[in-house]
């Protein structure tokens, strides 16, 4: 099942704090993401300007963000280009994401010196 969810509603709901706990829901999923989007700076977007699409596998949620064109945001309204994916380990919450070179998903933070801010 696949469904967009607007990064400002869903942030609004976004918890503070840590998580390593067993992640059961897309809800749970879509907080910790948006958690680490804020928190790393993984996009220079707006809220409003970001969708995500989620799809549930085995053993982790992947959520993929994408631009959202409206006036506001501006680009092509019929266009929705995929930014980076972010992967939620089920198991117990770990995220790993493609941001950093677009193909290999790594352990999202910023310890590595490889992050790269996507526009």
């Amino acid at each position: 099942m696949r469904r967009f969810h607007y990064l400002l509603t869903l942030s609004i709901l976004a918890s503070a704090s840590a998580f390593s706990a067993q992640v059961k829901t897309e809800d749970e999923a879509i907080r910790l993401a948006i958690n680490a989007i804020h928190k790393f700076h993984l996009t220079a977007l707006s809220d409003e300007c970001g969708l995500i699409d989620v799809i549930e596998k085995p053993s982790y949620f992947e959520l993929v963000v994408h631009e959202r064109h409206t006036p506001a945001c501006g680009g092509t309204p019929e266009t929705g280009p995929r930014l980076f994916n972010v992967r939620v380990r089920k198991r117990d919450g770990q995220l790993t994401s493609d941001v950093y070179d677009g193909v290999t998903f790594q352990p999202v933070d910023h310890r590595s010196g490889r992050a790269r801010q996507v526009k």
